[in-house]
């Protein structure tokens, strides 16, 4: 068999973090745009990068109100905000009025974060999970993980038996478990297409929470991630 007669090996990986600054949503009329949080200027003001489409700037006018959203990765904070000042030049952004903590609304939608990884793993799934694929985990908690395929699963599949192998402790050590499928997304970047799996874990053992436990304590520790509170 020829080298263009064999299939490519199914590889992903995470979208790099280039800009480290909080991530903030913005919403108006049905659209939506992700900028970073620049800083908070004073107790009622908050300063964003610029929106953008295609590359170009997204036209904005003082005055315009937008949803403002952020997710740490365990609690969702959203309100309401207006355009005070827009900023062209160098370096394009937009200043928005900061509601007093009463006009914030915040809801849990995990209780735990999840840890950034990149790890292999094995997807099976079927009667008797006797059909398997490749997959990479791309984040873990002791609750679920998302779960990256290279093709959508077969119509009717709810639940999955994932295989992952962990370093715990200094040690190797391969977590078996059982999940249900909460959510289903396509991951568009032409260089990593892939079907993202937004996985909780069924009836985890307690040998297996553990060792995902203090898996993610450790990688937790080593991101120091920046939960954004700033602004809450």
């Amino acid at each position: 068999m020829s080298a263009t007669d064999q299939r490519k090996v199914f590889s992903w990986k995470r979208p790099i973090l280039n800009d480290r600054r909080p991530s903030l949503r913005l919403t108006a009329s049905g659209r939506k745009w992700d900028v970073r949080l620049v800083g908070q200027i004073s107790k009622t003001r908050i300063l964003v990068t610029h929106p953008v489409d295609d590359g170009m700037l997204v036209f904005v006018k003082e005055g315009e109100t937008f949803g403002v959203s952020n997710f740490d990765g365990a609690f969702l904070s959203t309100f309401d905000s207006t355009v005070l000042r827009v900023i062209l030049g160098e370096s394009p952004g937009l200043e928005f009025s900061l509601p007093p903590p009463e006009q914030r609304r915040r809801e849990i939608v995990r209780k735990l974060r999840r840890a950034g990884v990149m790890i292999p793993c094995a997807v099976r799934y079927g009667s008797g999970a006797n059909e398997i694929r490749a997959g990479f985990t791309g984040d873990l908690s002791v609750q679920g993980m998302q779960v990256a395929i290279e093709n959508p699963l077969p119509t009717g599949i709810t639940e999955l038996d994932i295989s992952v192998r962990l370093m715990v402790l200094g040690s190797a050590m391969t977590v078996q478990v059982k999940a249900a499928i909460r959510s289903t997304t396509t991951d568009h970047r032409p260089e990593y297409p892939a079907t993202l799996l937004g996985l909780e874990f069924i009836g985890l053992d307690p040998t297996s929470q553990l060792a995902i436990s203090q898996f993610v304590g450790e990688r937790l520790l080593a991101e120091q991630d920046d939960v954004f509170g700033m602004v809450r």
